[in-house]
């Protein structure tokens, strides 16, 4: 639909939000099972069943409980005996960080906003009914607050929608239309158009970046309600409300609790970056540069010392602040993707991640502040994903240029080092696990793309007896 930007919400593409526990040291009685040095706990264990795609949801569960515990078992001993230092070891711990912040991010979330978040069966009905109803609207777009009040001033001067509409080039057929119908994903507009009725304009509406003035134009009608129809979409319409209230509570907190602006970016020296990055990328790179991955950027950078790493380029409103090397590094390892198709685009893509890096910092910066940093869940996250990440690292080293998928190469490598690493198993809770697969995998809630747990491919036929 032509207006549905983004705004600042979190919502899930596929989406789990996992509640994992926490440290290496841990009772018998917490962990399901123990590999040398690790450990497997129970969540992790669960978390991991329930969303690998490789699990078929058809294959029996005590089968499907014995081929996982022995990937598990595979991954905690190949991460033990992968040994790394330099580059290598620096590139897994910024990684690790980088997957805690996201965890104190999430965790945030789930013990401040969440709480708050409350949701009355009168304001679902109320919503029902909305639901009911499709707004038709034409819509002027604006990029700053600034054009959208001047239009707003035409039309209290007497100007009429469709002689605005002119001024940006619109004939009275060519004026952008579209169907507002109440899915919550586009709150502001939303809001306003279910108010207004047919004929009447609104003010300047922000939505996500930009301000839209619009104007309805007609309403298409659903006649069909009862209560059988309401119980049928309720589940629905608790999921929008409920995401729209994290949204209202969570902008209340930073109102209340983070001063305005929480950062000031020096623009000329991240203009200053982005044109040596580019001259790097595209130049020096040259048609290298379209398998460049942000991290390998990064790096790849870091090396030439350059001195603009090392100055000052964000203040935060607490008195802190990154030098340009902190700042390409939170870029480059964050889940907001960096393009390389061509210049114009890499631009864009780096003031997008600019923004999103330094929103990330102010929650993290808050979540610290609620105690959240060690956290059994922020611990538990930190564990698994730096296990997981030493287990690649050190598969791909010991197969050296060898398929990854080759299973009987995996095994005769894990045969040659299973002695290394006694294995103890926690039956009595293995065998009263009731699990079930999805056979899906499953995506962080507040950053669309990164996984919330490791998909490991099985290993069904290895032994670590």
């Amino acid at each position: 639909m032509g207006i549905s930007m983004k705004s600042f919400s979190f919502f899930v593409l596929g989406f789990a939000l996992v509640v994992l526990w926490s440290c290496r040291s841990q009772k018998s009685s917490d962990y399901l099972a123990k590999v040398g040095n690790r450990y497997i706990s129970v969540k992790e264990f669960k978390d991991a069943f329930e969303f690998n795609p490789y699990l078929n949801p058809r294959f029996p569960a005590d089968s499907a409980k014995k081929v996982l515990l022995k990937t598990l078992v595979a991954e905690k001993m190949l991460a033990q005996e992968a040994a790394f230092s330099g580059r290598a070891k620096k590139r897994i711990a910024d990684l690790v960080d980088e997957y805690r912040r996201e965890a104190l991010i999430e965790e945030f979330w789930n013990e401040v906003i969440m709480p708050k978040v409350k949701v009355s069966e009168k304001e679902l009905k109320r919503a029902y009914h909305k639901s009911k109803v499709k707004k038709i609207v034409r819509y002027l777009l604006f990029t700053n607050a600034s054009d959208a009040q001047k239009a707003a001033e035409l039309l209290k001067q007497g100007l009429s929608f469709e002689e605005l509409a002119r001024t940006r080039g619109f004939t009275k057929e060519t004026i952008p239309e579209d169907t507002i119908t109440f899915t919550g994903r586009l709150p502001n507009i939303e809001d306003q158009v279910f108010k207004m009725k047919i004929g009447q304009i609104s003010p300047p509406v922000k939505e996500g970046l930009y301000y839209f003035i619009l104007k309805d134009v007609g309403e298409q009608l659903d006649l069909f309600a009862s209560k059988m129809d309401y119980a049928q979409k309720r589940a629905s319409l608790l999921k929008i409300l409920h995401r729209r209230k994290a949204e209202e509570e969570f902008r209340n907190y930073l109102a209340q609790n983070v001063p305005s602006p929480p950062y000031r970016v020096n623009e000329p020296r991240f203009k200053d970056l982005v044109k040596k990055l580019e001259t790097f990328v595209f130049k020096q790179m040259g048609p290298a540069s379209k398998d460049l991955l942000p991290d390998d950027l990064y790096y790849s950078f870091d090396q030439k010392n350059e001195a603009i790493l090392k100055k000052s380029i964000v203040s935060f409103y607490d008195g802190s602040t990154w030098n340009v090397q902190t700042l390409l590094k939170r870029m480059m390892l964050a889940p907001y993707p960096i393009r390389f198709d061509n210049r114009r685009t890499f631009r864009e893509s780096m003031l997008l991640s600019l923004r999103h890096v330094l929103d990330d910092e102010i929650l993290v910066k808050q979540a610290i502040q609620h105690g959240l940093e060690n956290s059994a869940y922020v611990n538990e996250q930190s564990k698994m994903w730096s296990d997981y990440l030493e287990y690649k690292k050190g598969l791909a080293r010991a197969l050296h240029n060898k398929d990854l998928s080759d299973v009987k190469a995996i095994y005769a490598y894990l045969n040659t080092i299973k002695h290394k690493y006694p294995v103890q198993v926690n039956y009595a809770i293995l065998d009263t696990l009731k699990l079930t697969p999805t056979g899906m995998a499953v995506l962080k809630q507040h950053f669309p793309g990164r996984l919330a747990v490791p998909v490991l491919p099985l290993l069904p036929d290895w032994h670590w007896e």
